[in-house]
């Protein structure tokens, strides 16, 4: 028992790490648009994460058949879409509301299921869905007065964020994790070049947008690997929860750097996806 406390708390731990780390990411990545394109910073990201994986897979590939590519492809399409949108709303919302936005990838983690396995949603389900797309509403404020369609493509980057969650369950039973990320960020270095040649983007990074690029990386790449050992160490039932703190460590930045402040509809928005997450992952834990 006493074993089981300490690597919860190590769990915990690491999954506060992981959300602070992460909400570096996305100030990094806000500030670096100031200079450089969107699809310019996926593709250096992806290609120097690729460059720091490629020798960690040294002598470990092994032949996989097509079924397990086909997924490596929907996961790295996914996890392309969900950065590239999740940076061009950074560009137009406040970071708290983005990254708010993007925590709702559980939210869509069930229709992503539904349409990738036929499994239907149970009906014991649907409480916490509503519960948290209620948040969403107050996020967004879908009216003619308040709509913003970038609060739009902060959530669509949420869906192709629940895309990734499932396809990386589906390749956690058959690959490592290293495989996992290295395809991925190999692969969205590819999809972000025909993205800036279609936009006209600059492929090259100014002088002064590299440390920002670089503080991109290297927080990307600590992130994700304190995320693996968050779930090493602990339940998703207590990681995806404790995880929302990054929203508050982004809500940090925004009043810090920018002076944004949520407002009321925000707020309650706030408090409406993180109960949504709760009893979700107490629904989790119970039937586990």
């Amino acid at each position: 028992m006493a074993n089981e406390q300490e690597l919860l708390k190590k769990g915990i731990g690491m999954t506060i790490a992981y959300a602070f780390v992460m909400s570096v990411t996305a100030l990094a990545a806000k500030q670096a648009q100031t200079t450089i394109a969107v699809s310019t910073l996926v593709f250096w990201q992806s290609l120097c994460c690729t460059l720091i994986l490629i020798p960690q897979m040294r002598g470990r590939w092994q032949k996989r058949p097509l079924s397990v590519w086909k997924i490596h492809f929907l996961r790295s399409v996914g996890g392309f879409a969900g950065f590239l949108l999740y940076y061009w709303s950074l560009n137009h919302i406040p970071l708290v509301e983005a990254s708010l936005l993007r925590t709702c990838a559980p939210l869509c983690v069930p229709f992503v299921v539904l349409l990738l396995h036929r499994v239907h949603i149970p009906k014991s389900r649907w409480l916490p869905l509503f519960i948290g797309f209620i948040g969403v509403a107050f996020v967004i404020q879908p009216t003619p007065e308040h709509l913003n369609p970038w609060h739009l493509v902060g959530f669509f980057s949420a869906i192709g964020l629940a895309f990734s969650m499932v396809t990386t369950r589906m390749l956690s039973h058959q690959v490592s994790g290293q495989e996992t990320l290295l395809v991925y960020f190999f692969l969205s270095a590819l999809l972000s070049l025909p993205l800036i040649g279609l936009q006209g983007d600059a492929l090259w990074i100014p002088l002064a947008a590299w440390p920002w690029v670089a503080a991109v990386v290297v927080t990307l790449y600590v992130g994700m690997y304190l995320y693996n050992l968050a779930y090493t160490y602990a339940p998703a039932s207590v990681v995806s929860p404790v995880s929302y703190v990054g929203v508050v460590f982004s809500g940090f930045w925004g009043w810090l750097i920018w002076d944004h402040v949520p407002n009321i509809f925000a707020i309650l928005g706030m408090v409406f996806i993180f109960l949504s997450v709760l009893i979700s992952t107490r629904m989790t834990r119970d039937k586990g």
